[in-house]
């Protein structure tokens, strides 16, 4: 399954990440910001590397996560751009902020107006919880997982499940 990751959870990949970023390559969290294509198949070529017609990007990444030679040989020089979750991440006050005004922002006869907007922040926070980003809230909990993240946001805004159509846990 393909995890779509927030940009700002993400960092691009160095030297030293080799085994988390073959890690997050199998788990889906892995984004890849090819190059021009024709270039990077001159490139493999002169490498020895495969180039085949067909499942050229696939047959590369298996080279490139062959070894952590090749690994660092391919992100510095042919190009490609690996991007990881980070480690960690801090929900800031002005953030948290930011997401309240949504939650408490109502029409002018007191029905939600922003909550889709809400939720589909909060969709981004979980799915970064979910490739392994550790997410700190600004004097609040720490979340490290699905249900670390459920508890904070149900927790903080709680009227959204009933009152949402879509709630932060449907991707749909």
């Amino acid at each position: 399954m393909k995890i779509d990751t927030p940009a700002w959870a993400m960092k691009r990949a160095e030297a030293e990440d080799y085994r988390v970023a073959r890690e997050m390559h199998h788990r889906g969290a892995l984004q890849i910001k090819w190059p021009n294509l024709r270039g990077l198949r001159a490139w493999s070529k002169g490498q020895g590397w495969p180039t085949p017609w067909f499942g050229f990007e696939a047959a590369f990444l298996a080279k490139l996560f062959d070894s952590q030679m090749n690994f660092v040989q391919a992100i510095s020089e042919s190009g490609i751009e690996l991007h990881i979750p980070q480690r960690a991440y801090t929900l800031s006050t002005e953030r948290l902020s930011e997401l309240d005004t949504l939650y408490e922002a109502r029409s002018s006869s007191g029905r939600p107006v922003r909550w889709g907007m809400l939720v589909e922040e909060l969709r981004e926070i979980r799915r970064a919880v979910e490739a392994g980003v550790v997410i700190q809230v600004a004097g609040g909990p720490t979340m490290r997982s699905w249900q670390g993240f459920y508890e904070w946001a149900h927790g903080r805004y709680h009227m959204l499940e009933d009152g949402s159509d879509h709630w932060i846990g449907d991707d749909r």
